[in-house]
């Protein structure tokens, strides 16, 4: 059990790492937009790859920030009937669905990476500005991205089963949330 508890809090500081190395894509994007912007409007001049960079960026972006927004159970669910449960019963719950997103994403694993392999193979360039950047890295984040989350997934579903099972997972206090608003909450 000891060795499945330090699994997953390593998993957490993995997603945590990750999330907060990933957030420096979005000052990336402001610098591509300002820049844009202002060639744009102070010297006439606009640009024909920014608006295309900010696309890709904001992809690659959207898709790695998966795991750390798995990681503090930031996906869409409904707690109307899940926060009336008891602590086990909740944790049964999270890991059925769990199971289930799981095979889920098994499934989206293989066909993101089979859709990245081609992209890879044809050197693939976009073809929706002159500036015809390459996109196949782009591509490859996509099945990156989908196995972080599975293995973030892995954690948080192995974690509902060790509060099953008696043995809850002790947060690691180096991959905690220091961010709560006046109440102490998240």
């Amino acid at each position: 059990m000891h060795v499945l508890h330090a699994w997953i809090r390593w998993q957490d500081r993995l997603s945590e790492w990750l999330g907060r190395l990933v957030a420096w894509l979005g000052f990336a994007l402001v610098c591509i937009l300002v820049f844009e912007v202002a060639s744009r409007q102070l010297l006439r001049s606009p640009t024909n790859w920014a608006h295309e960079a900010s696309t890709l960026t904001y992809g690659v972006y959207a898709i790695l920030a998966g795991a750390y927004t798995e990681k503090w159970h930031g996906h869409v669910r409904i707690d109307i009937f899940y926060q009336r449960l008891s602590q086990k019963g909740q944790a049964l719950v999270s890991l059925l669905i769990g199971v289930l997103t799981l095979v889920l994403l098994t499934l989206l694993l293989e066909s993101a990476y089979d859709f990245a392999m081609q992209s890879v193979a044809m050197q693939e360039r976009s073809l929706r500005s002159t500036w015809a950047p390459i996109i196949w890295p782009v591509k490859v984040m996509i099945p990156v991205a989908v196995l972080l989350i599975m293995l973030q997934m892995l954690a948080n579903t192995l974690r509902h089963l060790c509060t099953l099972l008696g043995h809850p997972v002790d947060s690691d206090p180096s991959a905690t949330d220091t961010r709560r608003d006046s109440h102490g909450e998240h």
